[in-house]
């Protein structure tokens, strides 16, 4: 498939955001306030009018060009470190961030009326950030780790996610509903009896945790039996069952969403691995983090150029710049191994019988 002049000049000049510590006015952005932590104010529209004044889009020729750009935003000096974290990915883009941050709690106490709120409620306040913050989204997809366009509705939907967060409620028929939470999960209510009945059971799967929310009281027969989560989890649970999910840091887990889409893709690898009796060998994603050397192309009067075709050309080369440490993801390991698997095979088992007789699971607890 050929690309049109605009298609190659996004893989030439790929756009960054800057994320400004004050606008044109010289105004700092305080944040989104938790007043507006709710789903309305947290709509792309409402975010994108809380902090356009305080964001840019610019296109990079080559790396040369992002370095000057560092040079130029950030202004890094003896009291700041620069710092590069991979802060935000799904299972198709990773979103890396470029700041500063103090070198010493000195230069931090000396420096905090120029904390950039706004960068740091992006990074889920991990990091203090000084100064104006670059944002950089690179493709995952076939691990070529290009560099692609950012937008506003990127920014939106990764500040949206600092906040509002998803997870599902699974029936015993199999149907899924999606839901948005803050703090807690058990904000939704998923129809237990009471909330004090509510109990949760914590399940890692590869390496993160999904909690099951379950109610005790739910009637414990084979018609009220919750096939998604008990094959997921490995013992019958019974009634409407909350899933919500979160990273693997063991010092502050990190609430993330979890789709429709994700839970059944869970299920499936899950049957998968109780069926083959496997485990998903993630040795297969591992890859070799040494930098390429490569040389930079640069292209003139592309739209002078007539014959697209045949323009021998390399798309915007980074040599590897920032390296990408979040790939293999968690979402990118579920899509890719989903992707390998036998669907036909799995839907013709009776998961009723599966989940009584071949998997021989007891009750939840």
């Amino acid at each position: 498939m050929s690309l049109t002049k605009n298609q190659l000049k996004n893989k030439l000049n790929p756009k960054v955001c800057i994320i400004r510590n004050t606008n044109n006015l010289n105004e700092q952005h305080m944040g989104i306030d938790d007043k507006h932590w709710n789903e309305k104010n947290l709509s792309h529209y409402e975010l994108k009018e809380k902090i356009e004044d305080f964001v840019d889009f610019v296109e990079i020729l080559d790396t040369n060009d992002l370095f000057n750009l560092i040079n130029i935003m950030i202004q890094p000096n003896n009291e700041y470190i620069i710092n590069i974290d991979d802060f935000f990915y799904t299972s198709d883009y990773v979103y890396q961030a470029i700041f500063k941050m103090p070198a010493n709690q000195k230069s931090y106490n000396s420096q905090i009326e120029e904390n950039n709120k706004l960068a740091i409620q992006l990074l889920n306040e991990k990091y203090i950030v000084n100064g104006n913050m670059i944002i950089i989204k690179r493709s995952i997809i076939n691990n070529d780790f290009d560099y692609v366009d950012i937008t506003c509705e990127d920014i939106t939907e990764i500040l949206k996610n600092q906040f509002l967060h998803k997870a599902i409620i699974v029936e015993p028929n199999k149907n899924i509903t999606e839901a948005n939470y803050i703090f807690n999960a058990l904000e939704i209510n998923f129809n237990q009896s009471h909330l004090d009945n509510s109990r949760f059971f914590e399940f890692r799967f590869l390496d993160y945790r999904l909690f099951f929310h379950i109610d005790k009281n739910a009637d414990r027969n084979d018609t009220n039996l919750n096939i998604l989560a008990s094959i997921i989890y490995g013992k019958k649970v019974y009634g409407n069952v909350l899933i919500s999910l979160c990273d693997n840091s063991d010092t502050s887990p990190q609430p993330l969403s979890i789709s429709k889409e994700l839970i059944n893709q869970i299920f499936y690898l899950s049957l998968n691995q109780k069926v083959t009796n496997t485990e998903i060998d993630r040795k297969k994603y591992s890859r070799n983090l040494n930098l390429d050397n490569k040389t930079i192309d640069n292209i003139d009067n592309i739209d002078n150029i007539d014959n697209i075709e045949m323009i021998n050309i390399n798309k915007f080369n980074h040599n590897n710049f920032p390296e990408i440490i979040l790939c293999p993801n968690f979402y990118y390991v579920i899509k890719n191994e989903y992707n390998l698997l036998n669907l036909e095979n799995l839907n013709n088992i009776n998961f009723n019988e599966y989940c009584n007789f071949e998997l021989i699971l007891n009750d939840i607890d």
